[in-house]
């Protein structure tokens, strides 16, 4: 009796360490570009531009992040263009070629609109799979009835570039703030 609990002890150790497996870190996927402090989000049409912008130069716990709220016309149709930067050091760090260009196998961003009837949001840049990135895409904005709400701006990293076809459920977050909308 006594080697049976032994065994289910010595089972129960060996299922618990293996389900407690760390991730394995890949040095060199981590490389290339230092924390996101701002995102700036364009939204072009024609000759007109809207832009949006998270900052938070000194990161969670210190001082509050600045905000400004997105304003797009409702019912219309725009190019967007996002641009990460590190802003906490001097000089400021423009990120956006190494994330969407560089790095663009490991990386997405999602912008996800709150509520979803908000704006219809479709990245129409691609990683070298033809995999979504979200650099650059259309951004159609809902109508005057769903005039008001937020977007959140999540920016995943992957270690392994084919844990990029999970989305969400894989990966680390660079950035995960939300974004002011409300249309005119």
């Amino acid at each position: 009796m006594k080697s049976v609990q032994t065994a289910g002890k010595a089972l129960l150790l060996a299922s618990l360490l293996w389900g407690c497996k760390k991730e394995k870190k890949d040095g060199a996927s981590d490389i290339g570009h230092g924390r996101v402090t701002t995102v700036e989000i364009y939204l072009v049409q024609g000759q007109d531009t809207v832009k949006g912008r998270y900052k938070d130069p000194d990161g969670p716990g210190g001082r509050l992040p600045t905000v400004d709220t997105l304003r797009p016309a409702a019912g219309s149709v725009y190019s967007y263009v996002v641009r990460v930067l590190n802003e906490s050091g001097n000089p400021v760090e423009d990120l956006t070629a190494v994330i969407f260009e560089q790095q663009k196998n490991t990386h997405r961003l999602f912008l996800l609109p709150v509520p979803d009837s908000l704006a219809l949001i479709e990245p129409t840049d691609a990683d070298d799979l033809g995999r979504p990135v979200g650099g650059r895409g259309r951004w159609m904005q809902g109508p005057v009835a769903f005039s008001s709400g937020t977007v959140r701006i999540l920016l995943r990293h992957y270690l392994n570039p084919t844990d990029k076809n999970f989305g969400l459920e894989r990966g680390s977050s660079d950035i995960d703030v939300f974004l002011p909308v409300r249309s005119l």
